[in-house]
């Protein structure tokens, strides 16, 4: 009895989750069915370099976003993104596997990109908060050319999360700090040698 609980408790987790990518880096996990997310960040000088992204999930295994990119001081370009989430993580037993297309509309710098992400999530002791989910990513993106990607979400506390990830063109690093029953969070990152600075807002429907 103990261990199908556990299992249970486990995927209420997983399916707690609030997001899709570690930063940009593609995750084996879904934005839930019946919420979506605004997330944007932007380079702090002067936004020369600015990400935006609006994701919904449009039923339990699909999830379908807005993103749109200015990169090096050229023009916003609008595109869309769209996953498809296999299996979701379950806590210290199964990864969560997602496959998907970033850029259907073949318009960012990185160009449209098919991809599998697999996620593991493990608990970590936190002094103060218990166990807190580590999620680490591995995966690849086929565009012109294979890239291997990687991503890390720890937790330093239940609010506060170290974000790590190499998306195969740039490495990106930063702290998230979240509030309001984990709806809000606000970011701080360097992406190569770019200062940004971001904020996400998830709503449910």
């Amino acid at each position: 009895m103990r261990r199908p609980l556990l299992l249970a408790l486990s995927l209420c987790l997983a399916s707690s989750a609030l997001a899709d990518r570690v930063i940009t880096v593609p995750m084996g996990r879904k934005i839930p069915f019946g919420e979506f997310k605004i997330d944007s960040f932007f380079e702090l000088s002067n936004a020369k370099t600015w990400d935006r992204f609006v994701g919904i999930g449009v039923t339990k295994d699909f999830e379908l976003d807005y993103y749109g990119e200015r990169f090096a001081n050229g023009p916003m370009r609008d595109t869309f993104n769209l996953s498809y989430n296999y299996l979701p993580p379950i806590m210290n037993e199964s990864p969560g596997i997602s496959v998907g297309v970033n850029d259907v509309l073949n318009r960012t710098a990185e160009g449209r990109r098919f991809y599998l992400a697999v996620t593991w999530r493990t608990a970590v002791d936190s002094i103060g908060s218990g166990n807190l989910p580590m999620d680490v990513t591995l995966g690849v993106s086929q565009g012109s050319t294979l890239l291997p990607f990687v991503g890390v979400s720890l937790p330093f506390g239940d609010p506060l999360r170290l974000l790590v990830e190499d998306d195969g063109f740039r490495i990106a690093a930063g702290v998230e700090l979240k509030a309001f029953k984990n709806s809000f969070a606000a970011r701080l990152l360097v992406r190569d040698q770019d200062v940004m600075l971001g904020a996400n807002l998830t709503l449910r429907f």
